[in-house]
């Protein structure tokens, strides 16, 4: 019933459809939590709202806490962190780099010295190279970002690598 290789939405298109041909169908009204993840930026703010104890999901569990860092991984001194911030296993954030508030640092990635990253979301096995600011951003897995490169409210997919001072 859904086209193959066809931009499709379930809410404006397949449900609608079920109800022209007479089908059942049935909903649920719940007073639980509920966001829409189709946008980048409703994403992000599923994200702030486990950190700030909104709703409850590992490993914030419902609490506000200022960070949670893998045992893991390895945050070495003269880094900055400044919580809510979720570090994953194996991620390496070196020193003299920050990671801000709201940004989630997934497994095996690597933070270089001078970096700045702040409200993003990096995927696992990233690379963030020497100098870097990253702002309300989302990096795919396995991504590599040149150092003293700038990204602002972007969106990498998988793999994606941006050169050395590049300002996106």
């Amino acid at each position: 019933r859904i086209p193959k290789d066809t931009a499709w939405s379930i809410e404006r298109s397949y449900f609608p459809s079920l109800i022209e041909r007479g089908e059942t169908f049935v909903s649920y009204v719940s007073r639980g939590y509920w966001i829409d993840l189709g946008a980048p930026d409703k994403y992000l703010k599923v994200h702030r709202d486990i950190m700030n104890g909104i709703y409850v999901a590992p490993p914030f569990g419902g609490r506000r806490t200022t960070t949670v860092v893998d045992p893991g991984a390895r945050v070495e001194p003269g880094a900055e962190i400044e919580g809510p911030v979720y570090v994953d296993e194996g991620a390496v954030i070196k020193a003299g780099a920050r990671i801000g508030p709201y940004s989630v640092i997934g497994r095996q990635c690597q933070i270089e010295e001078g970096t700045v990253v702040e409200q993003s979301i990096l995927w696992p096995n990233t690379r963030v190279g020497a100098g870097v600011r990253i702002r309300e951003s989302i990096l795919g897995r396995g991504c590599f970002v040149g150092h003293g490169a700038s990204l602002d409210s972007c969106i990498l997919g998988d793999k994606s690598e941006i050169t050395e001072f590049s300002r996106l």
